[in-house]
């Protein structure tokens, strides 16, 4: 059940088990708790749990386009060092936020932050820490009407609601005909072969498949706006596309990665891209010109003509207007690109927030 299918009011005075440890989970959690006799969160692994906020800042303004570029440039080079750094400072992080957690709650260890998504919350622990919410084991069974069995063979009577959090993952039972393959030494299901995880080969001139990658991509939804680009730039002959060999040759090397992620976590999502791949590959072909922030001469360049821009852009808030901002000849700049950066790096200056002491 998703978070706006249904009314927190339905469940006044009610036992109610949320599946899942994940940030619908969590805005699900934060919506029972002032209305239910009791909630409980069942999860059959841990989590990583950023807070949306710290030290009054949102995390989305920690990240820069330049920390960005660094981070992928560390993931290219030096994989599993750099998995171990980024999953550490999540660690890190947390322990400053909530202090030690209790190993009881099941949270620790958490998949690596490179092969599972992260669960913003601001109410799990805390409910966790002062007794409100108690986090129990996968659900096994349903052993009644209103009795449910979780893994570790505890029993709760009376349940009157289960939410599922849990998430989703791409179906393709709409598109048998898409060709599936599995890499050796990889165990699970099949993964169906597409160019960059967007073009079946076969019909890469008229068929493309949004929105499967998971993790590897940045700054929100506004990367959906990206990969428009790309796609109608591809399909309008703007930006070339390798032949039909050299796909199914990219898809072979690519599920092979896949499978490498997937002896690290059974659990990844095998829509998952390698993020200096993907990215570069889709800002290239949507034209959006970002290499000029780059450290090649393009980069030094840009920064030489507008040293304020070029440090603002690199250095400051990571906004899609910058995938409008220079013309690169595949597609429209839009001329108020710049006032729109400046505009949103002014708004964020309302950051840190100051939370207010309550008065006892």
């Amino acid at each position: 059940m998703e978070t706006d299918h249904y009314r927190s009011d339905e469940f006044n005075g009610k036992r109610v088990v949320v599946v899942g440890v994940s940030s619908s989970a969590s805005d699900i959690i934060a919506s029972l708790l002032p209305v239910a006799s009791k909630v409980y969160m069942s999860h059959r692994r841990g989590a990583a749990l950023v807070p949306r906020f710290r030290k009054g800042f949102p995390p989305d303004l920690m990240t820069t386009w330049r920390r960005r570029q660094m981070a992928i440039s560390l993931q290219r080079t030096f994989p599993n060092f750099s998995r171990w750094l980024i999953d550490w400072l999540v660690q890190f992080a947390t322990k400053q936020m909530y202090g030690d957690l209790d190993p009881a709650w099941g949270l620790q260890p958490a998949p690596s932050f490179t092969l599972s998504p992260r669960a913003v919350s601001d109410h799990i622990i805390p409910a966790l820490r002062d007794g409100s919410l108690t986090s129990l084991q996968g659900i096994k069974r349903f052993i009644g009407p209103s009795s449910i069995e979780f893994a570790d063979g505890i029993v709760l009577d009376d349940v009157d609601a289960v939410v599922c959090a849990t998430g989703y993952q791409a179906d393709f039972s709409a598109a048998p005909f898409l060709e599936k393959s599995r890499p050796a030494d990889y165990g699970g299901k099949d993964i169906v072969r597409l160019w960059m995880n967007l073009f079946p080969p076969k019909y890469a001139e008229s068929m493309v498949m949004l929105c499967h990658s998971a993790l590897g991509k940045n700054n929100g939804f506004s990367f959906s706006d990206v990969t428009s680009m790309a796609v109608s730039n591809i399909w309008r002959g703007n930006h070339p596309t390798p032949t039909m060999e050299e796909m199914e040759k990219q898809i072979d090397s690519h599920q092979e990665w896949v499978a490498s992620r997937w002896r690290l976590d059974d659990k990844v999502d095998v829509s998952m891209v390698k993020t200096w791949e993907y990215q570069s590959f889709l800002h290239e072909a949507a034209g959006t010109g970002m290499e000029n922030l780059g450290w090649g001469w393009k980069g030094w360049k840009f920064w030489v003509q507008d040293p304020k821009m070029s440090f603002m852009m690199n250095n400051g808030v990571e906004t899609a207007h910058a995938f409008r901002y220079f013309e690169t000849g595949k597609r429209r700049a839009w001329p108020g690109a710049r006032d729109a950066i400046i505009h949103t790096n002014e708004l964020v200056k309302i950051f840190p927030i100051k939370q207010e002491k309550e008065t006892p």
